[in-house]
C-alpha cells in the first residue's frame, strides 16, 4: 500500500479514485475527474469555506484521519472537491468540502492531494456540502470480537498459519485503518483462542485477571481497589497510561493520605520498539511525573510506587511473579532527576 507522499502526483492511481455524482441534487452540477493540486494553490478556510459545518472541524476527527492516512492510501475512498476561482484571484482553487481530510494530510507533511473539480451555483454547492456531511449508508462496524472469530476460524481450518508473525501481518494487511492498539488486542484474542506459540504475552483486562489467578504467587489489585495486605491502592497500567494512573493515585492520597502502587506492561514489541526499550520508557515516564510534581509543589512525595513489570517474554521472564524494580535505585534516580531539573529548569533533562 502506497504512503501519502509516495502516492502524490502518481498519475497512475488518479483514475482509481471514485467520482461522485450529485445529479439527485441538480443535473447541472458538474464534477471533473480527479487531479493533483498543491495545497498552496487552494484557498482553504474552514470557517468561511465549509458553510455546512457551523462548528468547524473536530480535532479528534483530524487525529483519527491522520492515523488512517498514515497507514497508506485506499483509492476507493472519495476525495475532497475544489471549485475554480475567478480570474485574478490570489489562488486558482477554493476548497468546498473535504476539510478534515485536507487538514490531516497537511499535518502529515504532504504538499498536496487529489481533488475533484466541481462547478455549480452557490445554492447547488451548498447543498452538496451539506449532503457530504450526511452519514453514508448504514453498515455495522466490525467489532474486535467479530474479527477474532473469523480469523480464528481461518486458523482452525488451516487457511491462516497459526504463527504469531503471520497473524500480525494478515491483520495489518486486512485492516490497515485500525489503530495499533486495536490490532494488538485482536491478535491477543486470536493467540488465546488458538494456543498460538508466541514470543511475548500482551495483556488485556481479562488476561491480567487470568494471570493473577493462574500464575502469580502474590495477590495484587488492578483498577485502584484497596489492597489490605499491602495497605495501598493497586493499579495496573500499559505503557503510555501512567500519567492517568499517577493522577488517580494523587487524588487518593489527597483524599485519605493512602499511597498506591502500579504494575505495568508494554505494547506490541517490534524491532524498533523492543521490550527493554518500552520498559525503560515506562520508568522514565514515572521519573518525569515525579519531577513535575516536585517542581510544582516544592516537595518530593512518593504517593505512587512503580512496583514492576508483568512477565511478557516467554522463556526469559519468570511467570510466577512481577519483574520488580529496585526501589532504592529508582528513588536515587528520581532525586537526581529533580536536582537536575531544578538547576536547569528543564523537564526534558530529568530522565
Amino acid at each position: 500500500m502506497l504512503l501519502l507522499k509516495e502516492a502524490y502526483e502518481n498519475d497512475a492511481i488518479l483514475k482509481l479514485f471514485p467520482k461522485p455524482n450529485y445529479s439527485h441534487i441538480s443535473p447541472n452540477i458538474k464534477v471533473g475527474d480527479a487531479i493533483w493540486i498543491d495545497f498552496d494553490d487552494i484557498y482553504i478556510d474552514d470557517e468561511l469555506g465549509n458553510i455546512a459545518r457551523s462548528d468547524g472541524q473536530d480535532p479528534s476527527h483530524i487525529e483519527d484521519l491522520k492515523s488512517s492516512f498514515s497507514a497508506g492510501v485506499i483509492v476507493n475512498e472519495e476525495l475532497g472537491a475544489v471549485k475554480r476561482q475567478p480570474e485574478g484571484s490570489p489562488k486558482p482553487w477554493v476548497l468546498k468540502y473535504g476539510f478534515g481530510r485536507t487538514f490531516s494530510q497537511m499535518e502529515l507533511g504532504v504538499n498536496g492531494w487529489a481533488f475533484n473539480p466541481i462547478d455549480g451555483t452557490d445554492t447547488e454547492i451548498e447543498d452538496v456540502q451539506s449532503f457530504e456531511n450526511e452519514p453514508k449508508a448504514p453498515k455495522s462496524i466490525n467489532q474486535e470480537k467479530d474479527i477474532i472469530r473469523i480469523k480464528s476460524k481461518q486458523v482452525k481450518e488451516g487457511r491462516l498459519s497459526n504463527n504469531e508473525d503471520d497473524i500480525y501481518a494478515n491483520l495489518k494487511k486486512t485492516y490497515p485503518r485500525r489503530k495499533k492498539e486495536s490490532i494488538a488486542r485482536i491478535a491477543a484474542g486470536i493467540f488465546e483462542e488458538n494456543n498460538t506459540p508466541v514470543k511475548y504475552t500482551y495483556y488485556t483486562d481479562a488476561k491480567i485477571k487470568l494471570w493473577r489467578k493462574n500464575h502469580c504467587a502474590d495477590w495484587f489489585e488492578i483498577v485502584g481497589d484497596w489492597d489490605s495486605k499491602k495497605q495501598a491502592f493497586g493499579f495496573t497500567s500499559k505503557i503510555g497510561g501512567l500519567m492517568r494512573t499517577f493522577h488517580r493515585a494523587r487524588v487518593k492520597y489527597a483524599e485519605g493520605g493512602f499511597v498506591s502502587y502500579v504494575n505495568t506492561f508494554t505494547g506490541s514489541v517490534s524491532k524498533g520498539s523492543t521490550l527493554d526499550d518500552q520498559r525503560v520508557s515506562i520508568v522514565n515516564e514515572y521519573i518525569r511525573l515525579r519531577v513535575v510534581d516536585a517542581l510544582v509543589y516544592g516537595v518530593n512525595i512518593k504517593f505512587l510506587t512503580l512496583n514492576g513489570f508483568f512477565p511478557q517474554a516467554h522463556g526469559i521472564d519468570k511467570w510466577s511473579k512481577f519483574i520488580e524494580i529496585d526501589q532504592d535505585s529508582l528513588e536515587k534516580k528520581v532525586k537526581a532527576a529533580i536536582k537536575i531539573a531544578k538547576k536547569k529548569r528543564s523537564i526534558g533533562d530529568a530522565a
